[in-house]
């Protein structure tokens, strides 16, 4: 007799921060210029099983994309330190959506 086993999915609503740490003595070379932001937010919907997969995932798509946008993290210009700020179950509908790839850039305080 074979076991099955079944691992149910839920789609969840991510709010991610990103902590920035940019090496000293580097600059950044892409729209902000000479402005280095000291973080951001972001959201992500992903599908996965549980809260803690959930984040992971949300982590990987906004890293990914940073890289893909910015490439400070490629060029060794910053690294980050992400963090889920929110985690919600949502309607299933709302991994239909493309990605939001924007960010909310905040500067020091």
């Amino acid at each position: 007799m074979a076991v099955r086993h079944v691992t149910r999915m839920r789609c969840y609503y991510v709010l991610v921060r990103g902590d920035l740490d940019w090496v000293p003595g580097r600059s950044a070379t892409d729209e902000f210029g000479a402005m280095k932001p000291a973080g951001f937010y972001c959201h992500r919907y992903v599908l996965a099983a549980n809260e803690a997969r959930a984040a992971k995932a949300a982590f990987e798509r906004v890293r990914a994309n940073l890289d893909r946008q910015m490439g400070w993290f490629r060029d060794g210009l910053a690294t980050v330190a992400l963090e889920a700020e929110e985690i919600a179950t949502a309607p299933m509908h709302k991994l239909l959506k493309p990605d939001n790839r924007g960010h909310t850039f905040y500067g020091e305080d």
